[in-house]
């Protein structure tokens, strides 16, 4: 730990054949511990050697099924002042680590049990895919502990309720675990299926644990049983739930995910009348849904996808704009990770509907707005300049038309590059607006280039 530092930081840690992560894990906040801590459940591999290397301390857990046990076991041989409680699978970053003890600083005074950070959820390519909050911080207390053998969280032991800073904005921890090949292995849901239940079994109205059952059921692809799960989970939620409460709003998703989908694909097959039942269950499940959490902006986008694509285009617009809405008033920490790992889809669904009911401002804005993030969007790009050249013209009208179109696109493409060029002709000729291709194709390229490129040729036969 650096010199002058008063706060002491115990780093804590559960591990069971961990040697890829581990070095990584004792070393990204090494400067900032006071001591680290690893507790081995039954490692195979090199973890422990690795670990005892670095300098850690290390313990050992026997495994029995629980979660909670084998990290307050941890927290037990901890003596620092705070816990600090992360995955091997998890760092922070160096401007993280100086935040943290900012933040540290700043709370020296105000008798806060833990700190919320930020929590941001990588793929195999190293991007960020969602996000959320944790308590990873906290202070090394005996009242507080894990609890749940499964999906723990911290409690207070003598019940009273925990009190939480919030550096969600500033500072970040970064968790590289949920590869699609370990999110969704059987091997994991199989694990996880018998803790899950046990947990049911001793408490069966708890309508986190339900949903994390129904998650289970999900991720191998079970929907029928994931569905009956998910609606149990809703009938145990209390009459009100905090807006971030991100569990909650899953159940919610999933299940509205798998009941719109089994109407999409299935609906040719019903009458009208199964149809209107199973839409109005659907409509039942979402209204619940945001009376319960009405920031929670991922309700309204898989409503919209859904009813774009069944072609109730009014539908579709009326649920994508409000999930946009909902994304830019509440943000996406803790909610809304459909909406903002998708939106692009969401506006691109939008400039087809807006497009097909004729509201051509929002159309136009929506188109805007998708192609400034993927310019090379040709149906996209299309609908955009059939609807801001709606007919042919010519002469005069047409010139002072095309001229403030080119005003449009070039706040969208690079004039200089060959490439957005020649996208911006095969896009206007695809869209069947042919007198606009001949005019880009005279006032973007040179005589040379038209001659190279046989441009010339192809739109004037």
């Amino acid at each position: 730990m650096k010199a002058g530092r008063k706060i002491r930081i115990s780093q804590c840690m559960i591990v069971k054949n961990e040697e890829e992560n581990i070095r990584q894990a004792l070393s990204w906040g090494k400067d900032m511990m006071w001591e680290q801590i690893v507790v081995d459940t039954g490692s195979t591999d090199r973890t422990v050697e690795i670990a005892r290397e670095m300098g850690a301390k290390i313990f050992f857990f026997p495994w029995i099924d629980d979660f909670a046990a084998a990290k307050n076991y941890a927290i037990d041989q901890a003596k620092g002042d705070w816990i600090a409680f992360l995955d091997a699978d998890e760092y922070m970053v160096p401007d993280g680590i100086q935040k943290m003890w900012i933040a540290f600083e700043q709370i020296a005074g105000k008798n806060l049990d833990g700190i919320f950070t930020g929590w941001q959820h990588l793929d195999d390519n190293g991007n960020i895919f969602s996000s959320g909050s944790q308590v990873r911080f906290f202070r090394n207390d005996p009242d507080i502990r894990y609890r749940r053998r499964i999906h723990e969280q911290l409690s207070s032991i003598s019940g009273r309720k925990l009190r939480y800073g919030d550096v969600v904005q500033d500072i970040s921890i970064f968790h590289t675990g949920y590869q699609s090949a370990f999110l969704f292995g059987r091997n994991k849901s199989k694990r996880n299926r018998k803790l899950i239940l046990e947990e049911i079994n001793e408490h069966p109205e708890d309508h986190e644990m339900l949903g994390y059952m129904g998650d289970d059921c999900f991720s191998v692809k079970e929907k029928e049983d994931a569905r009956e799960w998910y609606l149990k989970a809703i009938q145990a939620m209390p009459a009100s739930l905090d807006s971030s409460d991100q569990r909650s709003a899953l159940t919610f998703s999933n299940l509205l995910s798998i009941m719109t989908e089994e109407l999409r694909v299935g609906r040719e097959g019903l009458s009208d009348q199964e149809c209107q039942t199973l839409l109005d269950k659907i409509y039942e499940i979402y209204q619940k849904a945001v009376t319960l959490l009405p920031e929670e902006a991922d309700f309204d986008y898989i409503m919209g996808v859904f009813y774009g694509a069944v072609g109730q285009i009014q539908g579709g617009a009326r649920h994508l704009e409000l999930a946009i809405q909902k994304l830019e008033r509440h943000g996406c920490y803790n909610k809304a990770l459909l909406t903002a790992a998708n939106l692009l889809t969401a506006y691109d669904i939008l400039v087809s509907c807006c497009y097909e009911l004729g509201e051509r401002d929002k159309c136009a804005a929506y188109a805007v707005t998708y192609l400034k993030y993927n310019p090379y969007e040709m149906g996209v790009l299309a609908r955009l300049i059939k609807l801001l050249i709606p007919e042919a013209e010519s002469g005069g009208v047409a010139s002072k038309m095309y001229q403030e179109v080119l005003g449009v696109l070039s706040k969208l493409y690079d004039f200089s590059v060959l490439k957005d060029r020649i996208f911006l002709i095969k896009t206007a000729e695809g869209a069947g607006r042919k007198d606009f291709a001949v005019f880009l194709l005279n006032n973007l390229f040179s005589e040379e280039e038209q001659e190279q490129l046989q441009l010339t040729t192809r739109l004037n036969p």
